[in-house]
């Protein structure tokens, strides 16, 4: 059986503001047990290793993860799960520098990539396939990531936020 992937990628070069640690599998708050939201911190970490020996092949330092950044991505894939949507903006119009801004994290360069797909290892191929996507990844600008993974229904909705 296939399963369907989905990716975007999301960047701009601006000064703003923005902050998830990931924790253990285990549902995120009484709202989330109810629409089966589980935060999958092995993904997570999984998907930063992914990432760093991508850019390490391609001559690139490795990311820090940044609690504040991880914060943020799972902010908006709890969100994305919770409301049942798929984008970098929510529904309520707010893009990911407003989500930065709204955490007050400082930032120059910024960019968020989100995928939902089977499994990290299905997200990570798809997201190192698209050319968008792959240009996040590989921005000699960035040197922070927060990361999140979280169970959705058909997958996990994984959120990648970058910043220099």
């Amino acid at each position: 059986m296939g399963v369907l992937a989905f990716v975007v990628g999301f960047v701009a070069f601006f000064s703003g503001l923005l902050p998830v640690v990931p924790h253990d599998d285990v549902p995120v708050d009484a709202a989330d047990a109810a629409t089966q939201t589980v935060e999958r911190a092995q993904d997570a970490r999984a998907m930063l290793a992914a990432l760093n020996a991508e850019r390490a092949e391609n001559g690139l330092a490795a990311l820090s993860l940044d609690a504040r950044l991880c914060d943020i991505a799972r902010s908006h894939a709890r969100d994305m799960v919770r409301r049942q949507y798929f984008s970098h903006v929510d529904p309520d119009g707010v893009d990911p520098f407003g989500r930065m801004r709204r955490s007050h994290y400082p930032f120059g360069f910024a960019g968020e990539n989100i995928a939902l797909d089977a499994g990290v290892d299905a997200a990570d191929r798809a997201l190192f396939a698209s050319l968008e996507h792959r240009a996040n990844i590989l921005q000699p600008h960035f040197n922070r990531v927060g990361i999140a993974a979280v169970s959705a229904t058909g997958g996990e909705v994984f959120v990648e936020v970058f910043s220099d």
